[in-house]
Protein backbone atom coordinates (compact mmCIF):
# COMPACT_ATOMS: atom_id res chain seq x y z
CA UNK A 1 0.00 0.00 0.00
CA UNK A 2 1.01 3.39 -0.45
CA UNK A 3 1.71 6.16 2.46
CA UNK A 4 0.77 9.88 1.58
CA UNK A 5 2.74 11.07 4.52
CA UNK A 6 5.36 14.20 3.01
CA UNK A 7 8.72 12.85 2.94
CA UNK A 8 11.41 13.55 5.67
CA UNK A 9 12.33 16.97 5.38
CA UNK A 10 16.21 15.97 5.11
CA UNK A 11 16.13 14.36 2.15
CA UNK A 12 14.26 17.52 0.92
CA UNK A 13 16.94 20.16 1.80
CA UNK A 14 19.88 17.52 0.48
CA UNK A 15 17.35 17.21 -3.07
CA UNK A 16 17.01 21.28 -3.20
CA UNK A 17 20.82 21.51 -2.48
CA UNK A 18 21.74 19.50 -5.56
CA UNK A 19 19.17 21.42 -7.37
CA UNK A 20 20.96 24.74 -6.64
CA UNK A 21 24.48 23.09 -7.13
CA UNK A 22 23.19 22.37 -10.67
CA UNK A 23 21.38 25.89 -11.43
CA UNK A 24 25.21 27.70 -10.30
CA UNK A 25 26.81 26.20 -12.58
CA UNK A 26 24.59 26.40 -15.39
CA UNK A 27 24.44 30.29 -14.60
CA UNK A 28 28.19 30.15 -14.44
CA UNK A 29 28.41 29.98 -18.19
CA UNK A 30 26.88 33.18 -18.73
CA UNK A 31 29.64 34.57 -17.83
CA UNK A 32 30.88 37.12 -19.84
CA UNK A 33 33.70 35.94 -22.39
CA UNK A 34 36.03 38.67 -23.31
CA UNK A 35 36.32 39.78 -26.98
CA UNK A 36 38.90 41.29 -29.14
CA UNK A 37 38.15 44.78 -29.30
CA UNK A 38 39.84 47.68 -31.40
CA UNK A 39 39.54 51.43 -30.48
CA UNK A 40 38.44 54.09 -33.45
CA UNK A 41 41.76 55.34 -34.92
CA UNK A 42 41.26 59.45 -33.42
CA UNK A 43 43.86 61.17 -35.76
CA UNK A 44 43.84 60.87 -39.49
CA UNK A 45 47.33 60.16 -41.04
CA UNK A 46 47.20 62.27 -44.66
CA UNK A 47 50.90 62.75 -44.61
CA UNK A 48 52.90 65.30 -42.75
CA UNK A 49 50.98 68.42 -44.25
CA UNK A 50 48.00 68.78 -46.40
CA UNK A 51 48.79 67.63 -50.19
CA UNK A 52 51.39 65.15 -48.89
CA UNK A 53 49.10 62.51 -50.47
CA UNK A 54 49.41 63.87 -54.06
CA UNK A 55 53.26 63.13 -54.09
CA UNK A 56 54.13 59.79 -51.50
CA UNK A 57 57.01 60.10 -49.77
CA UNK A 58 59.69 57.37 -50.35
CA UNK A 59 63.18 56.69 -49.15
CA UNK A 60 65.30 53.74 -50.00
CA UNK A 61 66.56 52.91 -46.71
CA UNK A 62 68.57 50.27 -47.52
CA UNK A 63 70.95 52.18 -49.66
CA UNK A 64 74.79 52.26 -48.88
CA UNK A 65 75.73 55.61 -46.27
CA UNK A 66 78.39 57.74 -47.44
CA UNK A 67 77.86 60.84 -45.16
CA UNK A 68 81.24 62.07 -46.41
CA UNK A 69 80.32 62.17 -50.02
CA UNK A 70 76.95 63.28 -49.08
CA UNK A 71 78.62 66.84 -47.84
CA UNK A 72 81.00 67.12 -50.53
CA UNK A 73 78.18 66.82 -53.35
CA UNK A 74 75.78 69.39 -51.10
CA UNK A 75 79.00 71.11 -51.37
CA UNK A 76 79.17 71.50 -54.86
CA UNK A 77 75.13 71.80 -54.99
CA UNK A 78 75.54 74.99 -53.16
CA UNK A 79 78.24 76.39 -55.44
CA UNK A 80 75.61 75.18 -58.44
CA UNK A 81 72.91 76.83 -57.06
CA UNK A 82 74.97 79.97 -56.30
CA UNK A 83 75.71 80.40 -59.84
CA UNK A 84 72.43 79.97 -60.95
CA UNK A 85 73.11 76.61 -62.75
CA UNK A 86 69.61 74.91 -60.60
CA UNK A 87 69.92 71.84 -62.62
CA UNK A 88 73.43 70.91 -61.48
CA UNK A 89 72.24 71.66 -58.08
CA UNK A 90 69.21 69.53 -58.26
CA UNK A 91 71.71 66.77 -59.60
CA UNK A 92 74.17 66.87 -56.85
CA UNK A 93 71.65 67.41 -53.78
CA UNK A 94 69.72 64.36 -55.48
CA UNK A 95 72.54 61.93 -55.48
CA UNK A 96 73.64 63.62 -52.06
CA UNK A 97 70.55 62.30 -50.58
CA UNK A 98 70.32 59.01 -51.80
CA UNK A 99 73.71 59.30 -50.06
CA UNK A 100 72.03 60.06 -46.81
CA UNK A 101 68.51 60.25 -46.77
CA UNK A 102 68.11 60.86 -42.76
CA UNK A 103 69.42 64.41 -43.19
CA UNK A 104 66.61 66.71 -43.39
CA UNK A 105 69.05 69.66 -44.64
CA UNK A 106 69.95 67.67 -47.80
CA UNK A 107 66.17 67.19 -48.67
CA UNK A 108 64.78 70.88 -48.09
CA UNK A 109 67.87 72.09 -50.51
CA UNK A 110 66.48 69.64 -52.77
CA UNK A 111 63.81 70.57 -52.69
CA UNK A 112 64.27 74.13 -53.21
CA UNK A 113 66.05 73.17 -56.32
CA UNK A 114 63.37 71.45 -57.80
CA UNK A 115 61.01 74.42 -56.36
CA UNK A 116 63.12 76.71 -58.68
CA UNK A 117 62.59 73.96 -61.50
CA UNK A 118 59.41 74.63 -61.46
CA UNK A 119 58.97 70.93 -60.90
CA UNK A 120 56.31 71.02 -58.42
CA UNK A 121 55.61 67.41 -57.70
CA UNK A 122 59.31 66.41 -56.97
CA UNK A 123 59.55 69.61 -54.80
CA UNK A 124 56.40 68.56 -52.99
CA UNK A 125 57.69 64.99 -51.91
CA UNK A 126 61.21 66.18 -50.70
CA UNK A 127 59.44 68.90 -48.65
CA UNK A 128 56.91 66.18 -47.15
CA UNK A 129 60.21 64.05 -46.33
CA UNK A 130 61.80 66.83 -45.08
CA UNK A 131 58.72 67.58 -42.50
CA UNK A 132 58.38 63.26 -41.74
CA UNK A 133 61.81 63.52 -40.71
CA UNK A 134 61.78 66.73 -38.57
CA UNK A 135 58.60 67.92 -38.01
CA UNK A 136 60.13 70.64 -35.83
CA UNK A 137 62.81 71.44 -37.53
CA UNK A 138 64.59 74.91 -38.08
CA UNK A 139 63.07 74.98 -42.06
CA UNK A 140 59.51 73.58 -41.12
CA UNK A 141 57.41 76.81 -41.04
CA UNK A 142 58.90 77.46 -43.71
CA UNK A 143 58.74 74.10 -45.76
CA UNK A 144 54.62 74.83 -44.89
CA UNK A 145 54.30 77.84 -46.01
CA UNK A 146 55.96 76.68 -49.06
CA UNK A 147 53.18 73.54 -49.29
CA UNK A 148 50.49 75.97 -48.75
CA UNK A 149 51.86 77.85 -52.30
CA UNK A 150 53.15 74.43 -54.28
CA UNK A 151 50.23 72.03 -53.69
CA UNK A 152 47.38 72.60 -55.92
CA UNK A 153 44.39 74.16 -54.48
CA UNK A 154 41.79 71.06 -54.86
CA UNK A 155 44.38 68.93 -52.96
CA UNK A 156 44.15 71.28 -50.09
CA UNK A 157 40.95 71.16 -49.92
CA UNK A 158 40.19 67.35 -50.33
CA UNK A 159 42.99 66.91 -47.44
CA UNK A 160 40.78 69.37 -45.10
CA UNK A 161 37.25 67.41 -46.32
CA UNK A 162 38.83 64.43 -45.47
CA UNK A 163 39.74 65.83 -41.75
CA UNK A 164 36.01 66.98 -41.97
CA UNK A 165 34.72 64.16 -42.86
CA UNK A 166 36.59 62.19 -40.32
CA UNK A 167 35.84 64.05 -37.18
CA UNK A 168 32.15 63.46 -38.83
CA UNK A 169 32.49 59.85 -38.59
CA UNK A 170 34.21 59.91 -35.25
CA UNK A 171 31.63 61.70 -33.57
CA UNK A 172 28.57 59.52 -35.09
CA UNK A 173 30.66 56.58 -32.96
CA UNK A 174 30.58 57.70 -30.10
CA UNK A 175 26.67 58.82 -30.32
CA UNK A 176 26.06 54.90 -31.75
CA UNK A 177 24.85 56.46 -34.97
CA UNK A 178 26.61 53.60 -36.79
CA UNK A 179 24.73 54.10 -40.33
CA UNK A 180 25.93 57.87 -40.43
CA UNK A 181 29.34 56.55 -39.80
CA UNK A 182 29.81 54.23 -42.01
CA UNK A 183 28.85 57.41 -44.68
CA UNK A 184 31.21 59.97 -43.23
CA UNK A 185 33.88 57.08 -43.46
CA UNK A 186 33.37 56.16 -46.80
CA UNK A 187 33.93 59.86 -47.72
CA UNK A 188 37.18 60.03 -46.01
CA UNK A 189 38.34 56.44 -47.59
CA UNK A 190 37.01 58.25 -50.90
CA UNK A 191 39.53 61.80 -49.86
CA UNK A 192 42.42 59.65 -48.52
CA UNK A 193 42.40 56.47 -50.21
CA UNK A 194 46.31 56.19 -48.57
CA UNK A 195 44.96 56.94 -45.07
CA UNK A 196 44.69 53.27 -43.16
CA UNK A 197 42.91 54.93 -40.50
CA UNK A 198 39.58 55.50 -43.00
CA UNK A 199 38.97 51.72 -43.63
CA UNK A 200 40.06 51.07 -39.72
CA UNK A 201 37.00 52.93 -38.51
CA UNK A 202 34.78 52.49 -41.21
CA UNK A 203 35.41 48.47 -40.16
CA UNK A 204 34.36 49.35 -36.95
CA UNK A 205 31.29 51.32 -38.14
CA UNK A 206 30.24 48.16 -40.22
CA UNK A 207 30.76 45.62 -37.83
CA UNK A 208 28.29 47.07 -35.35
CA UNK A 209 25.47 47.42 -38.32
CA UNK A 210 26.19 43.49 -39.02
CA UNK A 211 28.04 44.46 -41.97
CA UNK A 212 30.54 40.91 -41.20
CA UNK A 213 31.71 40.85 -44.80
CA UNK A 214 32.32 44.06 -45.44
CA UNK A 215 34.04 44.95 -41.80
CA UNK A 216 36.13 41.52 -42.57
CA UNK A 217 37.24 43.30 -46.11
CA UNK A 218 37.99 46.96 -44.02
CA UNK A 219 39.99 45.19 -41.58
CA UNK A 220 42.19 43.40 -43.89
CA UNK A 221 43.01 46.84 -45.62
CA UNK A 222 43.86 48.37 -42.32
CA UNK A 223 46.06 45.37 -41.19
CA UNK A 224 48.24 45.70 -44.46
CA UNK A 225 48.65 49.34 -43.38
CA UNK A 226 48.75 49.00 -39.70
CA UNK A 227 51.75 50.94 -38.69
CA UNK A 228 53.23 48.32 -35.76
CA UNK A 229 53.41 44.70 -35.20
CA UNK A 230 50.86 45.36 -32.05
CA UNK A 231 48.36 46.96 -34.33
CA UNK A 232 48.50 43.64 -37.26
CA UNK A 233 47.99 41.50 -34.14
CA UNK A 234 45.26 43.65 -32.47
CA UNK A 235 43.41 43.58 -36.09
CA UNK A 236 43.88 39.83 -36.61
CA UNK A 237 42.46 38.63 -33.81
CA UNK A 238 39.66 41.40 -34.50
CA UNK A 239 39.26 39.81 -38.08
CA UNK A 240 39.20 36.40 -36.13
CA UNK A 241 35.96 37.64 -33.74
CA UNK A 242 33.83 38.83 -37.19
CA UNK A 243 34.82 34.94 -38.50
CA UNK A 244 33.07 33.16 -35.96
CA UNK A 245 29.63 31.87 -36.49
CA UNK A 246 26.54 33.73 -36.00
CA UNK A 247 23.29 32.20 -34.40
CA UNK A 248 19.63 33.30 -34.02
CA UNK A 249 19.02 34.32 -30.38
CA UNK A 250 15.42 33.05 -30.40
CA UNK A 251 16.33 30.12 -32.19
CA UNK A 252 19.15 29.07 -29.73
CA UNK A 253 16.30 29.92 -26.71
CA UNK A 254 13.39 27.75 -28.55
CA UNK A 255 15.76 25.11 -29.13
CA UNK A 256 17.10 25.12 -25.22
CA UNK A 257 13.63 23.99 -23.97
CA UNK A 258 15.08 20.16 -25.13
CA UNK A 259 17.61 20.18 -22.50
CA UNK A 260 21.03 20.51 -23.75
CA UNK A 261 19.65 21.63 -27.42
CA UNK A 262 20.87 25.27 -27.50
CA UNK A 263 24.30 24.10 -26.70
CA UNK A 264 24.62 22.08 -29.09
CA UNK A 265 22.85 24.42 -32.14
CA UNK A 266 25.71 27.34 -30.46
CA UNK A 267 28.18 24.65 -31.19
CA UNK A 268 29.15 23.46 -27.76
CA UNK A 269 28.14 19.72 -28.01
CA UNK A 270 30.13 19.11 -24.64
CA UNK A 271 27.97 21.76 -22.74
CA UNK A 272 25.08 20.94 -24.15
CA UNK A 273 26.12 17.03 -23.27
CA UNK A 274 26.63 18.34 -19.82
CA UNK A 275 22.88 19.71 -19.27
CA UNK A 276 21.16 16.62 -20.66
CA UNK A 277 22.97 14.60 -18.44
CA UNK A 278 22.09 17.10 -14.98
CA UNK A 279 18.28 17.09 -16.43
CA UNK A 280 18.38 13.31 -17.03
CA UNK A 281 20.03 13.07 -13.93
CA UNK A 282 17.71 15.04 -11.83
CA UNK A 283 14.79 13.42 -13.33
CA UNK A 284 16.28 10.21 -12.45
CA UNK A 285 16.33 11.50 -8.81
CA UNK A 286 12.50 12.75 -9.10
CA UNK A 287 11.44 9.29 -9.90
CA UNK A 288 13.56 7.52 -7.72
CA UNK A 289 11.11 5.26 -5.68
CA UNK A 290 12.02 4.11 -1.34
CA UNK A 291 10.62 0.91 -0.54
CA UNK A 292 10.44 1.11 3.59
CA UNK A 293 8.93 -1.49 5.91
CA UNK A 294 7.51 -1.19 9.28
CA UNK A 295 5.55 -3.54 11.45
CA UNK A 296 2.15 -2.98 12.51
CA UNK A 297 0.04 -4.68 15.52
CA UNK A 298 -3.15 -5.83 14.74
CA UNK A 299 -5.39 -7.84 16.61
CA UNK A 300 -8.07 -9.95 14.74
CA UNK A 301 -11.86 -10.55 15.66
CA UNK A 302 -11.10 -12.79 17.98
CA UNK A 303 -9.06 -11.00 19.94
CA UNK A 304 -5.63 -12.51 18.40
CA UNK A 305 -2.33 -10.37 18.15
CA UNK A 306 -1.69 -10.73 14.51
CA UNK A 307 0.62 -7.89 13.41
CA UNK A 308 2.27 -7.81 10.21
CA UNK A 309 4.92 -6.02 7.82
CA UNK A 310 3.56 -3.00 5.76
CA UNK A 311 5.96 -1.99 3.13
CA UNK A 312 5.49 1.85 2.30
CA UNK A 313 7.16 2.83 -1.53
CA UNK A 314 7.32 6.79 -1.82
CA UNK A 315 9.63 9.18 -4.13
CA UNK A 316 11.10 12.05 -1.43
CA UNK A 317 12.75 13.80 -4.31
CA UNK A 318 9.81 14.29 -6.55
CA UNK A 319 9.18 17.54 -7.01
CA UNK A 320 12.60 19.01 -5.95
CA UNK A 321 13.91 16.61 -8.66
CA UNK A 322 11.68 17.62 -11.12
CA UNK A 323 12.38 21.70 -9.89
CA UNK A 324 15.78 21.29 -10.56
CA UNK A 325 15.28 19.67 -13.82
CA UNK A 326 13.11 22.50 -14.89
CA UNK A 327 15.81 25.00 -13.49
CA UNK A 328 18.96 23.36 -15.81
CA UNK A 329 16.58 23.39 -18.69
CA UNK A 330 15.86 27.26 -18.47
CA UNK A 331 19.03 28.12 -17.59
CA UNK A 332 21.03 26.15 -20.36
CA UNK A 333 18.22 27.90 -23.01
CA UNK A 334 18.73 31.34 -21.46
CA UNK A 335 22.82 30.92 -21.86
CA UNK A 336 22.38 29.76 -25.07
CA UNK A 337 20.56 32.78 -26.02
CA UNK A 338 22.94 34.90 -24.47
CA UNK A 339 25.47 33.37 -26.51
CA UNK A 340 23.70 33.62 -29.45
CA UNK A 341 22.89 37.49 -28.86
CA UNK A 342 27.27 38.05 -28.36
CA UNK A 343 27.32 36.18 -31.68
CA UNK A 344 25.28 38.66 -33.51
CA UNK A 345 26.54 41.71 -31.81
CA UNK A 346 28.82 42.95 -34.96
CA UNK A 347 29.75 45.84 -32.43
CA UNK A 348 31.55 43.76 -30.27
CA UNK A 349 34.57 44.72 -32.30
CA UNK A 350 34.33 47.95 -31.08
CA UNK A 351 35.92 49.16 -27.70
CA UNK A 352 33.57 52.04 -25.82
CA UNK A 353 36.15 54.39 -24.73
CA UNK A 354 33.75 54.97 -21.40
CA UNK A 355 31.05 52.54 -19.73
CA UNK A 356 28.94 56.01 -19.36
CA UNK A 357 27.59 58.01 -21.88
CA UNK A 358 25.39 61.34 -22.63
CA UNK A 359 22.30 60.40 -23.91
CA UNK A 360 19.37 62.47 -24.58
CA UNK A 361 15.48 61.82 -24.06
CA UNK A 362 12.96 62.26 -26.51
CA UNK A 363 12.26 65.63 -24.85
CA UNK A 364 15.74 66.80 -25.52
CA UNK A 365 17.14 66.14 -21.20
CA UNK A 366 19.94 65.28 -20.83
CA UNK A 367 21.00 62.53 -19.02
CA UNK A 368 23.82 59.78 -18.83
CA UNK A 369 23.51 56.27 -19.66
CA UNK A 370 25.05 53.03 -18.53
CA UNK A 371 26.02 50.81 -21.15
CA UNK A 372 26.62 46.78 -19.84
CA UNK A 373 27.88 44.07 -21.87
CA UNK A 374 27.56 40.57 -21.86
Amino acid sequence: MHDTRRPNRPHTHRAWHVMLACGALVTAWVAPLTAQTLAPRRTLTTGPAPGCDIAPVTADNNAPRNTAEARRLSAQGQEAALVGDQAAARDAFARAVQLNPADERLLYDLARAHEALADTLPAVGAYCRYLTLAPAGSEASDVRTRLGQLVPGDARQRAEDAQVAFRLGLGFLEERQYEAAVRAFDEVVRLAPTAPEGPHNRALARAATGRRADALADLETARVAAPSVEDRLAIARAIDVLRRPVYSTGGAFLRGVLPGAGQFYTGRPVRGTIVLALVAGSVGVALTPRTTEREVAYTDPNGVPAPYTEVLRERPWFVPGLAAAGAVTLLSAIEASVVANRSQRGASILAVASALHPVRTPRGEAGLAVTVRF
